[in-house]
Order: structure tokens, then sequence, then C-alpha cells
């Protein structure tokens, strides 16, 4: 039972830790003057992505979250890299 409580606390500090990065970009980018809400937008979004798939991810691995798609943030980097050019 001590295995599965040490996994448990491991598993809620991490997601603790996703939604303290999550919570710090978002605050960065609330502060930043100067530039376009587009690109703002478009950086909140990259990091609200992001945490979702370390979630997904953290999930998958205790095997309670079946649709994770490992190359799913490549994908997302792709796309932020091509809009981030565009704006």
């Amino acid at each position: 039972m001590m295995n599965y409580e040490n996994k448990k606390e491991h598993i809620i500090k991490d997601l603790v830790n996703i939604i303290d990065t999550l919570d710090a970009d978002l605050i960065e980018l609330s502060a930043l003057n100067g530039t376009g809400s587009r690109k703002k937008s478009l950086k909140k979004w990259y990091a609200e992505k992001k945490a979702i798939h370390e979630i997904k991810k953290l999930l998958h691995d205790i095997n309670k979250y079946e649709k994770y798609d490992e190359k799913e943030m490549k994908k997302i980097e792709k796309e932020f890299e091509n809009f981030d050019d565009y704006f």
C-alpha cells in the first residue's frame, strides 16, 4: 500500500508543477508590454496546449488515459512556429 501512496504523491506533485508552470507562463504573458494581442494570444494558446499535453502524458503513464499521442507536442510546436513567423 505504501508504494501506491508514494506513486499518488509523486503524481500530485507533478500535476502541481505543471499547473505552476502554466500559471507562471500566463502571468509572464500578461505582464508583457508592447506585444501585440494576437502574438500574446498565440503564446497563451501554446502554454495551455503544452500544459494539457503534459497532463495527458502523466495520466497515460499511470494507465488512466489511453488517447495520448506522443507526437502531438511536435505537431503543436510546428504549428506554433508557423504562426509565430506570421506574426
